[in-house]
């Protein structure tokens, strides 16, 4: 891994080393694996824990595994099995759901899941996929629930908030299958996501008005004998970028949604014919957003990018290039301590000044507080922590000083960093 692609614009990662030698791993130009084969039984039992939560398990997989412990070798290689199964089950509950929204007539696309095979993922079998995502035109997602409603499913009551969710209440139906603590189970069942937009304006206070078109620009494909409606090409790319975005701008995981990202751009470096379809399709808008996430790829995976994708990001305006420059990291940190590093790229991306107040608020401030039976409240950087001792309330009521101080904590920090970075940009180059 070209580490100082990273960190060239401001202290080095803060981040494991057996992350750092499976990102050196997964590099698109020049891939190294060595630092992996060095790794103790307990970096390695680290690493799996950590790529099953950040969906990297399966690109390990996929990486020459000489020099690796042959328990870890096994463990892939089941993993990948067990997958392989699992997409027969995506496979025919798609259909299923597909024909249930037939009858009713409405109308839909497939977005994430199984349509990024193969410009992104090269084989659907090598994607793990745990729900089947959906969008439907706002007014026909009573007609699409209802539907499926009739072929039992339900809404799922797991204590989860939708507030910053793009979809309806996951729908799943119920059964009675237990978790085996295996993530690529082929028998787990899927949940379905009705999503209402393509992009949340509401969530996000910035304006993407283009993404109203990639309805009217869908087409029709076809992945391993299954036929589904989804978005064109260029709007298929359109839709990552803004996902990554959107979770990025949410303090979410993106590391292997930008890992397909850069796979893609990879492939498709020497694609005069797409990228000109690009430049025609999109607004100058648009094409600048999809860039910020281009940087993304290219600084973590570096990857090969097009002349045209190049310009994109060399004409974003100075202050994001240098934000970018210093904080590309933040993401890949975050998932192993808290920042709100995003915060400063998204206020810069706002128009007016009261949508900046509102997400300066509501960033440093949160106002949504778990309730005492979430079982969120057991949880840090998506890692389940241990069973506290004493009665629920008390649980509860640690949790909310923790998380208090935490929040305290973090904001400083943040501002600090912004602080640093904005002095910098002042200072003679």
């Amino acid at each position: 891994m070209k580490v100082s692609s990273l960190e060239s614009g401001g202290p080095p990662l803060r981040i494991p080393p057996e992350v750092r030698a499976l990102l050196r791993a997964l590099q698109l130009r020049m891939p190294d694996a060595t630092s992996l084969e060095k790794l103790t039984e307990k970096e390695w039992t680290g690493l799996l824990d950590f790529c099953d939560i950040a969906q990297l398990t399966l690109p390990m997989a996929q990486l020459p595994m000489k020099g690796f412990p042959n328990w870890v070798v096994e463990r892939l290689k089941t993993n990948l099995s067990d997958n392989v199964l699992r997409f027969e089950h995506v496979r025919a509950t798609y259909r299923e759901v597909a024909a249930a929204l037939g009858s009713a007539g409405v109308e839909h696309i497939v977005i994430k899941g199984f349509t990024q095979s193969p410009d992104y993922v090269a084989d659907p079998r090598l994607r793990r996929q745990s729900d089947i995502d959906i969008f439907c035109p706002p007014e026909s997602i009573e007609a699409a629930t209802d539907a499926l409603k009739a072929i039992g499913y339900r809404p799922s009551d797991a204590g989860v908030s939708y507030a910053m969710a793009d979809h309806e209440a996951t729908l799943v139906r119920p059964g009675d299958w237990h978790w085996r603590n295996n993530l690529f189970d082929p028998d787990m069942p899927l949940g379905i996501e009705l999503h209402f937009c393509l992009w949340n304006e509401r969530v996000s206070h910035i304006r993407v008005p283009e993404t109203a078109l990639f309805w009217e620009r869908r087409t029709t494909r076809e992945v391993n004998g299954l036929m589904f409606p989804c978005l064109c090409p260029v709007d298929h790319l359109a839709y990552l970028t803004l996902h990554i975005l959107r979770n990025l701008l949410l303090g979410d995981w993106i590391v292997h949604h930008v890992r397909e990202l850069a796979f893609f751009l990879h492939s498709r470096a020497e694609d005069e014919s797409f990228w000109q379809t690009w430049i025609q399709t999109h607004s100058p808008s648009l094409r600048s957003i999809e860039a910020i996430v281009f940087y993304y790829a290219r600084a973590w995976f570096d990857c090969h990018l097009h002349p045209v994708a190049e310009q994109e990001i060399d004409t974003l305006p100075s202050a994001c290039r240098s934000w970018l420059q210093r904080f590309a990291g933040s993401a890949l940190e975050l998932m192993f301590e808290r920042n709100k590093d995003f915060l400063w790229l998204q206020l810069s991306l706002l128009s007016t000044r009261r949508e900046k107040l509102k997400v300066l608020r509501r960033t440093l401030i949160p106002t949504h507080i778990l309730s005492i039976n979430s079982p969120y409240i057991r949880m840090h950087n998506k890692r389940l922590l241990p069973a506290g001792e004493g009665p629920l309330w008390r649980q509860y009521i640690s949790y909310l000083i923790s998380r208090s101080f935490t929040h305290c904590r973090i904001n400083m920090a943040a501002l600090i960093r912004c602080l640093r970075w904005r002095l910098s940009l002042s200072l003679p180059r």
